[in-house]
């Protein structure tokens, strides 16, 4: 591969210095993250470097980078764990590490960044299998190493490992590796394929013939050159030219000297690479996003047609390199740069400047190619040949000629496109009829634009579809290729307007027409866009259906919903796209059905409303024979999450009004028997005293004044009916204060579940305390984070203090005498009992007594002070050691 040069700004490709050695506060800054985020010995996914020199950093062979312990082993405190799973990781990273390690990329990525180097390091497959030895360039697409295979050493390879999203071109490789070494003007390739990067993401690679000479830069770069050694250099590039597009049959792209590799210097042979850039010559057009070099590209690349005259003008640039020492100048835009003949006045011989006059020719079809530089080669003169002229239609200005120029201009300014087709359509029409003879063109989107302005941005996608394929679509100034729809429909709510309006219309349709970059497309055969034309097939049958239900529903009754706003219509044709692009967010959305009911901060009333619960329960089970009825009911379920929640909030206040209703109606029954009981004793009181006062009344002998207590005493024995009276007012004291007892209790009980206040939070504090004696080792714990080596010094020397010490031998003198009540078991227990003592008495159940929710409050009571008491047994070092471990375990 090459050295790029470092001045060309312009060339996608840039070069890397080789000193790659940190130093400031990035380079700690970039340690810890990667300490932090990626633990352990293959921490960060880059293969350990040492530093070799002042400014060259040396990456180890593949077999030093594979061993078990870390390259630099540093000294630890004794009884201290390795960051790294292994033989002694404790037991709560096995357990978690997958989790973990999930979270670390994640991290990793928003962190550093998907530019920096660690981003882009060599995957460690790629490591086993090649040597790294230098890093000879990155570009937007790829980085490219110098590596030599673990099984030839000696033997110079370059390595090109993609950046992710960026895919390589299988077929032409799987070509160009059974040719082997047949061609000169191919690098010979080694090995290609995918390897999983640091980050757990799959990128693409490829390991070809390393050419010491580098490019053709290097020769540019000492322009310009003499006559002969210049006609050798066009020579060389044409044949190469020549032979990708006569024996391989592909157009090359992305066409420049950084890309020409320099397989022998006298005479000149060069060999084209970049593989990226080459697409079928059949292949009339490709898709616009391929990177290209822009001071090397022909005017009608702009507008996604990569024919074959494309590459010859590439050519023209670098022979114009060549004898002038610079690249011609390109004034104004590609409006003008397409129609306007290019200044080659700094090449002052006449010979060649007819070699760059023909091939900087703006048409494409009267570009030279190579015949006709074989023939000037040769000593001839071609003819300079010219296109020829229609009559130009013009578009605010500007003159066209042919259709690609007019349909990427009205797709690059759609609006002032769109007013301008609602006036011009027929004029348009006529100028394809009778200039471009062109009748393929679908004319029912050119009919009635006037009385249908917005039909004018469909024909603006139509004629896009048609005429400039090779150019992402886009449909009012949006991006509506599979991305951008998928950005479109994920972003800004004020962009789901566009969705909706694209799909409805057929946009979308039409945006599948464009060459689509995906490989599953490309492998089709038709270029068409198979995840667009899935949107345009199936969001508006699953619209469909949610518009029924929606219709349905809106007339159910009193608790029916309201008719969805537009922007919720809208935000719906958005989520359905999503759906189709992006299965994965039917989860997203099944989880957030979900946590209406039981997340603590995200549930609401919408489970309340019965044809909500009943959308639900369809949205989250399978669809079974029809694949479209789940996710048709998702999309109604959140359309109409915010009424249902509406509807709901009614439902349940109403629910509440009863039941306060109906409690008040049980207490007054309650109070009220209660009340009558009493007044019934006090009536039976009053009874008993005013039967005894007409007995004493009636018997002259009872009131004589000479009879003794001890004769009254006796006669009240002998009276049956004095004996009764005693007997019913001690019946009536005692329920008396039965029934006060009873109200006490049912008070008590309304205010029991005030437990869970100190109940739960002790719980808690048990669960840490049990986590830290489980973790703790018995030879103690060593941080080897600073922060909780801070953290776990002052909990020890809080903990041997006088006041806490003293303490902690009262409480484990006490908790010594439960059995067990020194192990992990015992706190963690007493916590499980205290959530369910908790639960009991706060239990609003008929079925749950009063005299039990009063028991549970007295033991949660009592279980929190123990809990008390098992957290002072150890001076509060288990509780603290239940977060620092862990913490220590993440940082460290």
């Amino acid at each position: 591969m090459v050295t790029p040069d470092p001045g060309d700004d312009s060339a996608p490709t840039q070069r890397i210095d080789p000193d790659t050695t940190r130093s400031g506060p990035a380079a700690g800054a970039t340690r810890w993250v990667t300490r932090v985020l990626r633990p352990g010995p293959t921490g960060g996914g880059t293969a350990p470097t040492r530093v070799t020199g002042a400014d060259r950093t040396e990456v180890l062979a593949p077999e030093d980078t594979r061993g078990e312990g870390p390259a630099t082993p540093t000294a630890r405190a004794p009884g201290a764990a390795a960051p790294g799973a292994g033989p002694h990781a404790p037991w709560w990273r096995t357990l978690f590490g997958p989790l973990l390690d999930w979270l670390s990329r994640v991290l990793f990525r928003v962190v550093v960044g998907p530019a920096s180097d660690l981003d882009h390091a060599v995957p460690a497959e790629l490591r086993r299998r090649y040597q790294v030895l230098d890093r000879i360039g990155a570009g937007g697409e790829a980085v490219v190493y110098l590596v030599e295979p673990t099984d030839s050493p000696g033997r110079r390879l370059a390595l090109k490992v993609y950046r992710p999203g960026h895919d390589i071109n299988r077929e032409l490789l799987d070509r160009l590796r059974a040719r082997g070494t047949a061609s000169p003007h191919v690098p010979a390739i080694q090995g290609y394929g995918t390897a999983a990067s640091s980050w757990g993401e799959d990128v693409a690679w490829e390991a070809q013939e390393y050419f010491a000479h580098g490019s053709l830069r290097s020769l540019i770069d000492r322009a310009p050159l003499d006559d002969e050694r210049a006609r050798q250099v066009v020579a060389a590039v044409a044949e190469c030219l020549h032979h990708w597009q006569a024996e391989l049959q592909h157009n090359h792209t992305d066409v420049k000297p950084e890309n020409l590799l320099i397989r022998s210097l006298d005479p000149p042979v060069l060999a084209l690479t970049d593989f990226g850039g080459a697409v079928r010559a059949t292949m009339s057009r490709v898709y616009g996003g391929l990177a290209i070099t822009e001071d090397y590209a022909a005017p009608e690349v702009v507008e996604g047609r990569r024919e074959a005259p494309a590459a010859w003008w590439s050519l023209g640039v670098m022979a114009h390199e060549l004898v002038a020492g610079r690249r011609p100048e390109r004034g104004g835009n590609w409006l003008t740069a397409r129609n306007t003949e290019v200044d080659i006045s700094a090449v002052t011989d006449e010979r060649w400047r007819l070699l760059v006059r023909g091939l900087l020719t703006p048409a494409p079809s009267a570009r030279w190619g190579h015949e006709e530089v074989v023939q000037w080669l040769a000593g001839e003169r071609p003819q300079i040949r010219t296109a020829g002229r229609r009559r130009p239609i013009t578009f605010a200005g500007t003159s066209h000629e042919d259709p690609p120029s007019l349909a990427f201009d009205l797709l690059d300014r759609s609006e002032a496109g769109a007013v301008w087709l609602r006036s011009h359509w027929t004029e348009l029409r006529t100028w394809l009829d009778r200039e471009i003879k062109d009748h393929t063109f679908d004319r029912a989107h050119l009919t009635g634009l006037e009385a249908r302005p917005d039909r004018a941005h469909v024909a603006i996608s139509a004629l896009a579809a048609r005429y400039v394929p090779g150019m992402p679509p886009r449909y009012r100034g949006h991006e509506i290729s599979a991305d951008g729809l998928l950005a479109l429909a994920t972003g800004e709510a004020s962009r789901h307007a566009v969705v909706h309006e694209a799909v409805e219309t057929g946009a979308v349709g039409l945006a599948a027409q464009h060459w689509c970059p995906h490989p599953g497309c490309r492998a089709g055969g038709s270029g068409r866009c198979a995840l667009l034309e899935r949107v345009q097939h199936e969001v508006p049958l699953l619209m469909g259906r949610v518009t029924e239900t929606v219709d349905r529903l809106c007339g159910a009754g009193g608790h029916a919903p309201q008719r969805p706003a537009g922007h919720e219509t809208d935000t719906t044709w958005a989520r359905a796209v999503e759906l189709v692009l992006e299965p994965e967010a039917a989860s997203r959305h099944r989880a957030l059905l979900r946590r209406q009911s039981w997340h603590p901060t995200q549930r609401s009333s919408a489970p309340q409303a019965t044809w909500w619960a009943e959308l639900r329960r369809a949205a989250l089970r399978d669809g079974g024979a029809d694949p479209l009825a789940a996710p048709a009911a998702l999309l109604t379920a959140v359309l109409l999450l915010p009424e249902a929640a509406r509807i709901g909030a009614g439902i349940a206040e109403r629910e509440r009004a009863d039941g306060r209703a109906r409690r008040q109606d049980r207490w007054a029954s309650l109070a009220g028997s209660a009340r009558e009981r009493w007044d019934g004793a006090r009536d039976r009181m009053a009874d008993a005293r005013r039967r005894r006062a007409e007995a004493a009344a009636g018997d002259p002998a009872v009131r004589g004044p000479q009879e003794s207590p001890g004769l009254r005493w006796g006669r009240r024995r002998q009276d049956p009916g004095a004996r009764g009276s005693d007997r019913s007012r001690r019946l009536e004291e005692r329920s008396r204060r039965r029934v006060e007892r009873t109200m006490q209790q049912i008070q008590k009980a309304m205010r029991a579940g005030r437990c869970r206040r100190f109940a739960y939070p002790a719980a808690l504090l048990g669960m840490v305390d049990g986590l830290g004696r489980a973790l703790r080792p018995a030879e103690g714990f060593y941080p080897e984070s600073d922060v909780v080596l801070d953290a776990y010094t002052g909990l020890l020397e809080t903990a041997r203090g006088p006041v806490l010490s003293w303490t902690s031998e009262i409480a484990g003198a006490l908790t010594g005498l439960v059995p067990g009540g020194d192990g992990w078991w015992f706190p963690v227990l007493l916590s499980v009992v205290l959530v369910l003592l908790g639960r009991t008495a706060a239990s609003t159940r008929n079925t749950s007594r009063a005299r039990r929710r009063l028991a549970a409050f007295r033991l949660a009571v009592a279980g929190s002070l123990l809990m008390v008491v098992v957290l002072l047994s150890t001076g509060l070092i288990a509780l603290g050691s239940g977060v620092l471990i862990p913490l220590d375990g993440l940082l460290g």
